[in-house]
């Protein structure tokens, strides 16, 4: 608040003031949220309290299946509901049919809630096989994709990503096969460190086009296609962010969500 002037304050007080009493004018009348509020919500800087998120027109990202996410140094922390869903989903052909079959298959720790049950209330962690989830087969596919937790499911829409652009920025690699500029930020994936090659997309679709296509293309409508097929639109990013945030904050272990897992 001290980084803005006096006229600044003055508008962002207004402004509040404003939303408080035409929310509750609104909420009487309508249950939508209007687009009104969010041109008004438009004005207050970043990070102050209502302002738009920075991701409000949404994020250039399209998942390139590489499957490096799931080859990450790091833990996959699965909750006690999803732990019961991967159980059914894998039934018998999976090789478990409880449990405690699935603790012994899968899991390499486990931290239960004070007073909690072990058997239906622990939070579980998958093991890993050469480097990479348990669960990734040999074609670079996930086993349970259609069960898979909300660690996996919400990325790279973790709040830790989105907590602003440069961090978003930061989470983004190039592709293997493309050379890295000298002199520049870019940077390619590694186990370390991870990253996201699906991430900034829309540079690599729009290149993918052959120049002497070009006479016969409809520059706008391409670019709108384009756009349609990798920019994920604000709700979408809300939605995960908000399953991951209230995933991360349900486990039970503190200190591991302070020193090694954060979403």
């Amino acid at each position: 608040m001290l980084h803005h002037d006096a006229k600044s304050l003055a508008l962002y007080l207004f402004t509040l003031s404003f939303l408080f009493l035409t929310r509750r004018t609104s909420h009487a009348l309508s249950s939508k949220p209007s687009s009104f509020f969010r041109r008004i919500r438009s004005i207050i800087p970043q990070k102050l309290p209502l302002s738009l998120p920075w991701y409000e027109k949404g994020l250039d990202f399209s998942c390139t299946g590489c499957s490096k996410c799931c080859q990450v140094d790091g833990d996959v922390w699965v909750a006690p509901e999803e732990v019961t869903n991967i159980v059914q989903y894998l039934g018998d052909g999976g090789g478990v049919s409880s449990i405690d079959e699935f603790r012994k298959a899968y899991i390499r720790a486990e931290i239960t809630p004070a007073g909690g049950d072990q058997q239906s209330e622990s939070w579980m962690c998958l093991k890993r096989k050469e480097g990479a989830c348990i669960f990734l087969d040999p074609s670079g596919q996930c086993g349970i994709y259609d069960v898979r937790p909300v660690q996996c499911s919400t990325y790279p829409f973790w709040p830790s990503l989105l907590e602003d652009p440069d961090a978003w920025i930061e989470e983004s690699v190039l592709p293997d096969a493309i050379a890295i500029g000298e002199g520049t930020a870019d940077r390619h994936w590694s186990a370390e460190l991870g990253g996201c090659e699906g991430i900034g997309r829309m540079i690599d679709t729009v290149a993918a086009v052959n120049e002497e296509d070009l006479k016969d293309v409809d520059l706008k409508q391409l670019y709108q296609e384009q756009r349609d097929a990798v920019i994920i639109e604000r709700e979408e990013i809300q939605a995960k962010r908000k399953a991951a945030k209230r995933h991360w904050r349900r486990f039970p272990g503190e200190e591991i969500k302070r020193d090694s897992w954060y979403l």
